[in-house]
């Protein structure tokens, strides 16, 4: 990590648990909580003096909630990363939540070394879930009785391709796939565009989405 510190803002109705956070994010020497909001609202108003690198964001808020300033936020500010910080494991918040576009989904619940692998993570241009999110995600597939019918309308891939596909589930940036795999950056770049393509996607959260979902990788665990 450099010397810069990550700048994060939690966005939670909850004081408690806001408090709590904070305790938590200041254990982490790289961490700097530059603000708190109670409802999307606030936080919207905070972006206007303030853009953190890091938003960890509650769903369910009052006046305004987490999926709603998700959208807004990214609309005006692209290049902000929230992390979706809930307790809800329903399949609709979680989707809304990745279609609003956030770069990460952790529990309320998970562990310190959780957010601390997040928080770098998603700083460092990848992206996290909690295990038990893509459980949720990868949960119904197979009771899909129309498998075989789907699996022909799924693209080809080649081993490259799978293999950058498989790092980049695992929460890895192009740099880091490029050492990895002794590639430059450029050409990692250059193969995640292929697959955007080929899966229809066009960020690599939905990438790593569509992936789980049509069992392109497999998934044993957390990233570590």
């Amino acid at each position: 990590m450099s010397a810069k510190k990550t700048s994060v803002i939690i966005v939670d109705d909850h004081k408690i648990f806001r408090n709590g956070l904070l305790l938590l994010l200041n254990n982490f020497n790289f961490v700097n909580v530059v603000g708190q909001a109670s409802n999307g609202e606030e936080f919207l108003e905070m972006l206007e003096t303030k853009i953190p690198d890091i938003v960890l964001m509650d769903i369910n808020m009052p006046r305004m909630n987490g999926i709603e300033a998700t959208k807004i936020a990214l609309e005006k500010y692209p290049e902000l990363k929230i992390i979706a910080l809930t307790t809800f494991l329903e399949d609709d918040y979680i989707e809304q939540m990745f279609e609003a576009g956030v770069e990460g989904y952790m529990l309320k619940r998970s562990d310190i070394d959780d957010f601390e692998k997040a928080i770098i993570r998603v700083h460092e241009g990848g992206n996290y879930f909690s295990e038990e999110i893509i459980k949720v995600i990868t949960r119904n597939l197979n009771k899909n009785k129309n498998r075989r019918v789907r699996d022909l309308k799924l693209p080809q891939l080649t081993s490259r391709e799978i293999e950058i596909l498989d790092l980049v589930c695992e929460g890895l940036n192009n740099e880091q796939i490029a050492e990895l795999l002794f590639l430059s950056p450029k050409t990692i770049e250059k193969h995640k565009s292929n697959l955007f393509q080929k899966t229809q996607t066009f960020n690599t959260v939905n990438l790593v989405i569509y992936a789980f979902k049509n069992q392109l990788v497999s998934f044993s665990g957390s990233s570590e």
